[in-house]
């Protein structure tokens, strides 16, 4: 009696991938794992390699870095709005047409009358290509998140203030559009316009603005 159950379902489970792959269906032997797929590598492959300069428009405040001074208000200090530059190297993996991942570092000086801020930041940098596919004619828009370890300091230059400092947090997104221009060492340049906006916070200091840099990128493909 087991025999012909065994038997029965064996046939039905046969019958049943016959007629989905008669229906059109896909089935498990012409399923293509995810790990499998071919990811889209005609613009970008292999070591991203780029760096921007450019103009920044913020402001910082803060406290000294001591636990008593801190929520003190006879310590705090703001500079209000100041301008200054901005500059950043990263070096990535593109991963396929759409995305590339990898590490940045930046640094942003911002000044005006009565006050000079510095503020440093590193991390992990995502860069995204949504458009590729949809909007081949944009394919050079993106988009990127960075995130990591901040740093900065806010001082008095022609005004009475406690100086304020300190070290945790780093965030930043933003958009930019690039145009290739050139092979070279068996990859391609691009270049274009960047803006973002970054933050760096911590108990006793912050300090955030608007970023417009020009960037230049190397990509080791094609």
């Amino acid at each position: 009696m087991l025999p012909l159950v065994f038997a029965a379902s064996m046939g039905a489970g046969t019958g049943d991938r016959a007629n989905a792959a008669g229906a059109g269906m896909p089935t498990g032997e012409s399923v293509t794992p995810i790990n499998q797929l071919a990811a889209p590598r005609d613009l970008r492959r292999g070591l991203v390699v780029g760096f921007d300069f450019g103009a920044s428009l913020g402001g910082a405040s803060g406290y000294p870095n001591n636990s008593s001074d801190i929520g003190n208000p006879d310590e705090y200090s703001a500079s209000g709005f100041a301008a200054g530059t901005y500059a950043s190297i990263f070096v990535m993996g593109a991963l396929s047409d759409y995305i590339s991942v990898g590490f940045w570092y930046g640094h942003r000086a911002l000044h005006n009358a009565d006050w000079r801020s510095g503020g440093d930041g590193g991390g992990l940098r995502v860069e995204g290509f949504p458009l590729v596919g949809l909007v081949p004619k944009l394919s050079g828009l993106g988009v990127l998140a960075q995130f990591g370890i901040g740093s900065g300091q806010l001082s008095a230059t022609g005004a009475s203030g406690a100086e304020s400092n300190g070290t945790q947090s780093f965030g930043g997104a933003g958009v930019f559009y690039e145009w290739s221009f050139g092979h070279v060492l068996g990859g391609h340049l691009a270049a274009g316009p960047s803006l973002e906006y970054d933050a760096i916070w911590t108990r006793p200091f912050e300090q955030h603005g608007l970023v417009a840099t020009l960037r230049f990128v190397f990509y080791g493909g094609p």
